[in-house]
């Protein structure tokens, strides 16, 4: 386990030269778990702030599903408090530092595109990318239940076509690794694993050939139960083997026919469930988990921990399958940053600490600490110092995601979501990363989004930070 490092106590050091006094003060706060970066008093005043899937790689009948292998449950051990320092100066990026931009489905049309006009619109992205020093591009591959490439799996995106299902008459994943490659970023096929529709229930929003249109309308009442309508949306099924291979599968399909260089999931994992969560979504399931266990006088675990291990499950898997086709590759995860959240008893069901604290489940962990460092609940600070003091297999790398879509924006959008210093101020992303560079237990940042390094009232608060890339 990797724990925070140990700091040397305050120094005081004078030198005398000739007729003039230069005194330097170095003040170090060194407890034995932290370091960490205050916000300097200089900066701005008020600142701071049906088929089955098979788990081979192919197709195959209902029957043939493979079982995914369960995971562990080690519990991870919190460690360690943090206390503010004065130190002022900032380190310089290292050349293994992550500087990372997202750029979303967001960032794509939804009418589509020709061969020509996507590769205009990926080269314009890279380039602002390449000249605003990020080294690394995480794009979205599959967005719901999608893909950006020819798959296997999953039906061609709408945001590649302009019609789900339908096919480009081009590649734009294979020319996303060509233009990022060639400009020397890397590349991370971005996937949301369970999302199938948003805003919609209807099967006029699902290609008839994909696994989510046969398994909703199969006359197996087994096999739809792979596709869950909530909220107004639909989603895989967590629970389900068929779903957890198919995701797998997805993944396997992506690292083995491009040269990507990382995969990752973002925080979209089990929807908010609400006060009946022991009631609704994949209940059912757990249901028969339970009588299961009874019947072969086994303990069966609670529904938030039987839901945690499914998704703890799934990643393990992808992990594996990942590595066993290139051991290069990473396979990483953007979950939301507070880790209070994280662990309520009816949404997300993200076992962080025990991805972290073990090998076999990420390469790195990016929490979305997307907050100021005055925010009335949850300010940078404080919740960066939370991730850092999860107990770190020594394998797992710290990246933080910082809100780019917050720079510049008015008085009223600042108020509306609570926190009033991303009107007041244009150096909040540049002190996060000073921060978080002073702990020396972060190794590096991803933006959200790439439409913010193009917005006009952004560019400011970017361009401070980005001087930090250097």
């Amino acid at each position: 386990m990797r724990k925070r490092k140990n700091f040397i106590l305050p120094a005081l050091t004078s030198l005398v030269l000739i007729s003039c006094v230069i005194f330097t003060l170095c003040v170090y706060n060194r407890s034995n778990n932290a370091k960490a970066l205050t916000e300097s008093e200089s900066m701005a005043a008020d600142d701071g702030a049906s088929s089955g899937i098979t788990g081979s790689g192919s197709a195959a009948g209902p029957d043939s599903v493979t079982e995914p292998g369960s995971a562990t449950s080690d519990s991870i051990t919190e460690s360690g408090n943090t206390e503010d320092n004065n130190i002022q100066n900032v380190s310089s990026s290292s050349s293994e530092e992550m500087r990372g931009i997202w750029i979303s489905f967001l960032d794509f049309s939804s009418k589509g595109y020709t061969r020509a006009s996507f590769t205009k619109h990926i080269k314009t992205m890279f380039n602002q990318c390449q000249k605003d020093n990020f080294n690394t591009v995480f794009v979205h591959v599959r967005m719901f239940s999608d893909a950006m490439y020819n798959s296997e799996y999953f039906p061609w995106s709408q945001y590649a076509s302009g019609k789900i299902g339908r096919s480009p008459g081009f590649n734009p994943l294979s020319i996303m690794v060509t233009e990022a490659h060639s400009r020397g970023l890397k590349i991370h096929a971005w996937i949301n694993p369970y999302r199938i529709t948003k805003g919609t229930t209807s099967n006029s929003a699902l290609a008839k050939s994909s696994y989510a249109y046969k398994w909703r309308n199969s006359k197996s009442p087994s096999l739809r139960r792979n596709v869950l309508n909530y909220g107004g949306q639909l989603y895989f099924n967590p629970s389900r083997p068929t779903v957890q291979n198919l995701i797998t599968n997805g993944v396997k399909e992506i690292v083995r026919d491009y040269d990507v260089d990382g995969i990752h999931f973002d925080d979209y994992f089990y929807p908010y469930l609400g006060t009946d969560y022991k009631k609704n979504f994949d209940a059912q399931e757990y249901n028969s988990y339970v009588k299961k266990c009874r019947n072969n006088g086994e303990d069966a675990k609670s529904i938030v921990a039987w839901r945690r291990n499914n998704v703890s499950a799934l990643v393990k898997k992808v992990y594996s399958a990942v590595k066993n086709i290139d051991s290069s590759c990473i396979f990483g995860i953007s979950p939301a940053g507070n880790i209070s959240n994280l662990y309520l008893k009816n949404n997300y069901y993200c076992d962080v600490k025990k991805w972290m604290g073990n090998a076999g489940y990420i390469d790195y962990i990016c929490p979305q600490i997307y907050w100021s460092f005055k925010h009335p609940s949850c300010p940078y600070k404080k919740a960066l110092n939370e991730w850092i003091d999860i107990e770190r297999h020594k394998s797992v790398k710290l990246y933080t995601g910082l809100a780019a879509y917050r720079a510049g924006i008015s008085s009223k959008e600042a108020a509306l979501i609570g926190d009033k210093s991303w009107a007041k101020s244009n150096t909040i992303l540049k002190r996060e990363i000073i921060y978080a560079r002073n702990t020396e237990e972060v190794d590096g940042f991803i933006f959200f989004d790439y439409a913010d390094l193009k917005r006009r009232s952004a560019r400011k608060e970017i361009n401070n930070a980005i001087k930090l890339f250097t």
